[in-house]
């Protein structure tokens, strides 16, 4: 499956792009497409995107095709070939 990623904020400027493809099995995962960017841009940001323990960062939104994912073991899609990711993330901010 192709998957067509947006990236937003600091993992733009970790991509020096503001998209990019990537190529998942036909189940792919979210947390499949999470490692793919990882591998591709580096464990640096690993520690950007998730916790210890692999969860999603509480800043960190990702959408597929319009509806936002909660659970980061959830397939992409089901066989419909091209699907579009978007990743957003946002930033804590400090009040005061």
């Amino acid at each position: 499956m192709r998957v067509e990623v947006r990236f937003y904020g600091f993992i733009r400027d970790a991509a020096s792009s503001s998209s990019r493809h990537f190529e998942l099995s036909d189940r792919g995962s979210v947390r499949e497409l999470l490692n793919a960017i990882i591998d591709r841009f580096g464990e640096k940001l690993r520690d950007r995107l998730l916790t210890r323990a692999g969860d999603l960062e509480t800043n960190v939104q990702i959408f597929v095709e319009g509806e936002r994912v909660a659970e980061i073991d959830r397939p992409l899609a089901d066989g419909r070939g091209e699907v579009e990711v978007r990743v957003f993330v946002l930033s804590a901010t400090a009040g005061g």
